[in-house]
């Protein structure tokens, strides 16, 4: 057993693989066929309507959150136009930056505030948009983010608490330095500003971006009922608990959780971007009805109940983006999973059919060829050489019938075990002591030492055929040594048996280790050491089916020591 060559295995790659995974965390994978990138020219005429389009819609959203400024007149606790930033620059790509800075420039300066002062906010809403699109890009998979529960994870400290307080922290210095708000003041209208761009970031990116994606969803009849009745209790939840048609009463925020379990139903018996609508739906719920409810208490009042707002927005977004990503990870995995087992089943079916014709098939013209030589070595009056080619043509024959045995056995090792029990592991290695002498031309001259070995529970014949292999193995390794030794042995370690089949043959390079199980590993230096190489791979294959381990040691010269593990019986 001195040098070995193995054969490589045909490389397998499945149809289609589920999202790859590295110490329990999604690794960052593309999901290009699944969600196409739009590329825009932003210099042609489609591009230059599609960032028209961007700053329409930003300044609309903008005038639209002013109407709801307290603090100051350029500081709100509502405020979409930063979701609609980011959205845009992951859909668009960065270039489209000067429609954001156009549409917040344009926003300030018909509002309140000096030429540079709205410079200035409009610098920290476009750096805010341009930061979050980055470390989206960056750390969260981009646009999809939210298919997987990490990236959405991600998604929210990202671009929803960090990329926020850079708009914040602009806007607020911009009006400390043009002398329109004061340092007492300053810490109120810095966290209004971060709150109203983080409902912004949490609420309305997710919903553009998910439909930006045109994922194809097909619902059945009963599904579309189930969204529609969900989406109704939802309206219902939320004229219950915020007020939207008529008052509810002075502080309904209190309940505001209430519509927490519909959010994760949605969440959970959809897709991220059914949740992600939800999530919208109920944000214009619950500030439409909180501005009903506030504006009878006062400016002040309306301002602390946004802001409250904004933070069970953030809050119950977060949750149910997170939630929705995982069950929708969840069951794309479970598709892979799916599709896998359809394949594996259909390679199995084929495997088994191919193994039926090799062990049915071949065995006819195999045994013809055998049959024949004999009636012509007995019958054809032969001379000398051609007697020597038909003996060469008997054995070659022999050998082919040999292998294709192995190969059988091979697959048979991987079948179902009907029978399972406690087995005595010293009277079976016993039994293929005997059996593995009968089969062997020279093995009465080995000395075989069987001591005790602990008890098993599998199928005698599987078990019987790993002990037979290792012994049979041993015994042609030791041919040519003047005394010919193997011994089986066997120990308790925590939680496994060991079992040892030790020879004082000629041994195996130790570079080789646990490679010599291997399909197809043949010895090359001798003929008396010819095999078909799938001895200690069929003896490998059995024990893994039962949890087990396999291992060989040699020091390349004085023998080889071959050993299997099996669970403890009832441990």
């Amino acid at each position: 057993m001195a040098q070995l060559t193995p054969s490589a295995p045909p490389e397998v790659r499945p149809a289609r693989a589920a999202p790859s995974v590295e110490g329990g965390a999604p690794m960052r994978a593309s999901l290009s066929p699944l969600l196409p990138r739009h590329g825009v020219r932003p210099w042609s005429p489609r591009g230059l309507g599609v960032l028209a389009l961007l700053t329409v819609t930003y300044f609309g959203a903008a005038k639209l959150g002013l109407m709801l400024a307290v603090v100051h007149r350029s500081a709100t606790a509502v405020w979409p136009p930063t979701g609609i930033a980011i959205a845009g620059l992951l859909i668009l790509g960065y270039r489209a930056w000067p429609a954001i800075a156009i549409a917040a420039f344009a926003a300030n300066i018909t509002t309140t505030g000096t030429v540079p002062t709205c410079v200035c906010i409009a610098a920290g809403n476009t750096l805010e948009a341009l930061a979050a699109a980055y470390l989206v890009n960056r750390f969260a998979n981009g646009r999809a983010a939210f298919y997987s529960g990490m990236a959405s994870f991600r998604y929210t400290g990202l671009a929803g608490l960090a990329s926020t307080a850079v708009s914040a922290t602009f806007g607020t210095a911009s009006l400390l330095m043009a002398g329109t708000t004061t340092w007492a003041r300053a810490h109120a209208v810095w966290f209004t500003w971060w709150l109203g761009d983080m409902g912004g970031a949490f609420v309305v990116a997710p919903m553009l971006i998910l439909w930006s994606n045109a994922v194809p969803v097909e619902w059945t009849r009963r599904q579309k009922l189930e969204v529609a009745c969900l989406f109704g209790l939802l309206l219902v939840a939320g004229q219950a608990v915020f007020g939207w048609i008529t008052p509810v009463g002075p502080d309904p925020v209190v309940l505001k959780f209430l519509c927490m379990p519909i959010l994760a139903w949605i969440a959970y018996r959809f897709d991220p971007r059914t949740a992600a609508t939800a999530v919208f739906l109920l944000a214009t719920v619950a500030v439409w009805g909180t501005v009903r409810t506030a504006m009878v208490l006062g400016p002040g009042a309306l301002n602390t109940s946004l802001q409250l707002i904004q933070i069970f927005l953030a809050v119950t977004a977060g949750a149910t983006l997170v939630l929705a990503a995982v069950v929708y990870e969840r069951s794309r995995a479970e598709a892979a999973v799916r599709a896998a087992s359809q394949e594996l089943r259909e390679a199995m079916a084929e495997l088994e059919a191919f193994s039926h014709a090799v062990s049915h098939d071949l065995r006819q013209p195999i045994a013809a060829i055998m049959n024949y030589s004999v009636i012509l070595e007995e019958d054809a009056g032969l001379d000398a050489e051609d007697l020597r080619m038909l003996r060469r043509i008997r054995a070659s024959a022999a050998s082919a019938a040999q292998l294709l045995d192995q190969l059988v056995k091979f697959m048979w090792a991987g079948q179902p075990a009907a029978t399972q029990r406690v087995l005595d592991m010293t009277a079976l290695a016993r039994e293929a002591c005997a059996e593995a002498v009968v089969g062997s031309e020279d093995g009465g001259t080995v000395h075989f030492e069987l001591q005790d070995l602990p008890p098993a529970f599998g199928n005698p014949q599987l078990l019987g055929r790993v002990l037979h292999n290792l012994l049979s193995n041993a015994i042609k390794f030791t041919r040519g040594r003047e005394t010919r030794r193997v011994v089986i042995s066997g120990r308790v370690e925590e939680g496994v048996n060991v079992y040892s089949v030790t020879d004082n043959g000629m041994g195996f390079d130790p570079a080789l280790g646990d490679a010599v199980f291997q399909p197809f590993l043949r010895p090359k230096v001798d003929p008396a050491f010819a095999g078909t190489g799938l001895g200690l791979a069929i003896a490998a294959k059995i024990v893994r089916r039962y949890g087990g381990r396999v291992g060989a040691e040699s020091d390349g010269a004085s023998g080889a020591r071959f050993w299997f593990s099996l669970p403890i019986v009832g441990g």
